[in-house]
């Protein structure tokens, strides 16, 4: 016992140390020889304080932490400002409701699986896909111009983001703030949409034209003045489809564009369109007008693949006779087109006393 205990006292002190039987050193005399640098292993301290810094560093590094992208969709970009659409092998597989209200999109089931190129305006194609690598690996930005259901062009600057799929090209488009139109406080006097003068305006031209008859001395050089109220019956199935937009737009053009330069061509409230045409000499001129009018609608409006056909009442009155004023003309072609709209097909009503 007295034996053992010096042996310890004597290991502890350094003395009679003896390697363990276990213990092969052999090992180290080949360490050149698998490549084992024996100074290294006499650095513990270092090396801890290397793996240290390291964990530092990969911890400080948010580049680093894994994203749940669903949580990043329900949470953010559901939500967002910007409209953001998420494209897997030209695929639409996503679209947040900014962008949905930025194309007129009620559900996203109408669009999703379909091509996203199908949003896109053909000229853009090629700039977009030459384009993407990089935007994808260098930030940079690209303007394209899409194309709403009502077929309205949205042009809009995009960045996008790469998602990384083994099986899949997928990336996320995300658009700009859309710019918030700051308009005057009071009311403008142009549509936005058709460039068409508002019916404030309507008025006020009607009220001038029909000024400047009645400051003729001589009674009998005044000219026929006639008003028109158009209404388009079947707007809401056109609304239905997502075309609405376009149907006025393209409506306003065909008037504008076919009628005589003196008259003005005016976007309603109640009614979608007046139209105005002072200069006429009698009653044969009047109804050349309108029958030309009428022709007009009835050609009704086409897109890029279809031609849709208007349903349409329209409301006719005319100065001196039977309107004796601005006011009372467009009141009579209001009366007008209200009996118009009671018949189930296309009709033009000219204002008649007798009929009231």
């Amino acid at each position: 016992m007295k034996e053992e205990s010096l042996d310890i006292l004597q290991a502890l002190d350094g003395k009679n140390l003896r390697p363990s039987a276990g213990a092969d050193v052999g090992l180290l005399q080949d360490a050149e020889k698998y490549n084992i640098n024996l100074a290294s292993l006499e650095k513990l301290e270092k090396k801890e304080k290397n793996k240290s810094q390291l964990r530092k560093k990969v911890v400080g590094d948010w580049r680093q932490l894994d994203v749940n992208l669903s949580d990043i969709v329900n949470l953010v970009l559901a939500t967002s400002e910007r409209p953001v659409f998420m494209i897997r092998d030209d695929n639409l597989v996503y679209l947040n409701q900014t962008a949905m209200q930025l194309l007129d999109i009620r559900a996203d089931k109408d669009v999703i699986g379909d091509k996203f190129f199908n949003l896109v305006v053909q000229d853009d194609w090629n700039p977009l896909a030459e384009n993407i690598g990089e935007m994808l690996t260098n930030a940079k930005s690209l303007r394209i111009r899409l194309r709403a259901t009502t077929g309205k062009i949205v042009p809009m600057r995009f960045q996008a983001i790469y998602l990384s799929e083994i099986e899949h090209f997928s990336f996320i488009l995300l658009g700009e703030h859309a710019r918030k139109e700051v308009k005057p406080a009071f009311n403008t006097l142009y549509d936005d949409l058709t460039g068409l003068p508002n019916f404030f305006l309507f008025e006020d031209r009607t009220q001038v034209a029909v000024a400047m008859e009645n400051a003729k001395e001589n009674a009998r050089d005044q000219q026929m003045i006639v008003v028109a109220a158009i209404s388009i019956d079947n707007i809401e199935s056109f609304r239905k489809m997502h075309i609405e937009e376009l149907v006025i737009k393209k409506t306003a053009n065909n008037l504008v564009l076919n009628l005589s330069k003196k008259a003005t061509v005016a976007l309603g409230l109640k009614y979608n369109f007046w139209i105005m045409l002072p200069g006429l000499k009698n009653m044969a001129e009047v109804n050349h007008e309108i029958r030309h009018i009428a022709e007009i609608l009835n050609d009704g409006v086409s897109d890029n693949f279809t031609r849709h056909e208007l349903l349409f009442s329209v409301g006719v009155s005319a100065f001196p006779r039977p309107g004796h004023s601005a006011k009372k003309v467009i009141e009579q072609a209001i009366a007008a087109i209200k009996k118009a709209q009671g018949s189930p097909k296309s009709t033009v009503e000219f204002f008649s006393a007798d009929k009231v």
